[in-house]
């Protein structure tokens, strides 16, 4: 094994204290050793950086990026994919967890698929653990399936630098992660969804309102300004998203 089956893990973080110490061991417990992590610390002040070099003494996977002050996600993650050196990019925010054989899964039903993007569904949980339900995903996820809000997990993506090179996030502070993923279906025409939850993604209680509002904004950025669309194909994009986020308010879904 080596480069051409190399994962590159990229974590960015900022005050994940409490949680990335599990992050990064269920990404060091996988049944799919060959990895590199990237962790990005970008100007954290809490105990994590600590927490990060201690385990990065005990295994040479770790590799760890200090940004200068705090840049935001979409920096901190292009940081690490410029410095990665794996055929395949992956994604793990400090907060989420991995099941241990996520990466042996995914990449064996990506690469039969011969898709060069694929996500998973996830377990969600609350801030302690518990479960509190899951996200699925079609089988099959095209460029306007995912502009009507398909929802993929940041930290479920896996894209193949093979076939699209590394791409990198635009530079806003929401939703780049959304622009990324259109990006490569938009070079590849679609992503594999893999319906199995193989890890699980965190939902915190605090400011959940707020989020939203925000990320909506930055859904009406990404699919305006960065693809380009027109004023009537955004409108009618958009409102998928809006009616879904109404919908998941009514029934009461995070």
């Amino acid at each position: 094994m080596g480069q051409e089956s190399m994962v590159s893990v990229i974590m960015p973080n900022y005050n994940g204290g409490e949680y990335i110490g599990a992050a990064i061991q269920s990404v060091l417990s996988q049944t799919y050793a060959d990895l590199e992590l990237i962790v990005v610390d970008d100007g954290s002040t809490d105990k994590s950086l600590q927490e990060v070099e201690r385990i990065k003494q005990q295994d040479s996977r770790v590799k760890l990026i200090r940004m200068p002050g705090n840049s935001g996600a979409a920096k901190s993650r292009n940081a690490a994919i410029l410095e990665s050196v794996g055929r395949f990019i992956a994604f793990l925010d400090c907060d989420d967890l991995w099941y241990e054989q996520k990466l042996e899964v995914q990449l064996a039903e990506m690469i039969a698929a011969g898709s060069a993007i694929s996500c998973t569904a996830v377990d969600v949980i609350d801030s302690h653990g518990g479960k509190v339900g899951a996200r699925k995903v079609p089988e099959v996820i095209s460029y306007s399936t995912l502009l009507r809000k398909t929802p993929i997990v940041t930290s479920s993506v896996i894209f193949d630098t093979d076939q699209v090179g590394r791409v990198l996030m635009p530079d806003i502070i929401r939703r780049q992660d959304l622009a990324m993923w259109l990006k490569i279906i938009r070079m590849n025409g679609v992503a594999c969804g893999i319906d199995k939850c193989l890890g699980a993604y965190r939902v915190h209680s605090y400011s959940l309102s707020r989020n939203k509002v925000v990320s909506a904004k930055y859904t009406w950025k990404v699919i305006r300004e960065v693809e380009n669309l027109s004023l009537i194909k955004s409108a009618y994009y958009f409102s998928f998203y809006a009616v879904g986020g109404l919908l998941g308010r009514l029934r009461g879904v995070n």
